[in-house]
């Protein structure tokens, strides 16, 4: 794409772009000290990016991110020793039920579907 076709905010801010790169100022200490709004740079070196007149963003090596491949794989259950503290309590009316580790769900589900709420 031609100079040429930019708009006249967009040929400013390719010219401060420039400009900052040339005197080697990150472009924050570049606004403030010609009295420029950086924001409108920010701005203007978007809309320059998507009409592919600037490079689009390139990756840091300063970034904390890193690529992962995330993979299904099979956690296998581990067996502990029995607890010493109460993991589950249930109250169904007046009976109470203390459990030292989750009971099996299909046992859960069959309790709870024979019981109705005092509210229903």
């Amino acid at each position: 794409m031609k100079t040429a076709d930019l708009t006249d905010k967009q040929r400013q801010v390719l010219a401060h772009v420039e400009r900052a790169r040339n005197e080697g100022t990150p472009l924050s200490e570049y606004a403030k000290a010609h009295g420029v709004s950086a924001r409108a740079i920010y701005d203007g070196m978007a809309a320059l990016r998507r009409k592919g007149v600037l490079p689009r963003g390139r990756a840091s090596s300063k970034s904390g991110f890193v690529a992962v491949r995330v993979a299904s794989s099979v956690i296998p259950v581990m067996h502990t020793a029995p607890r010493s503290t109460m993991l589950c309590r249930m109250v169904l009316g007046r009976t109470v039920i203390e459990c030292g580790e989750w009971p099996p769900t299909p046992w859960l589900l069959s309790l709870a579907s024979g019981y109705r709420d005092a509210a229903t």
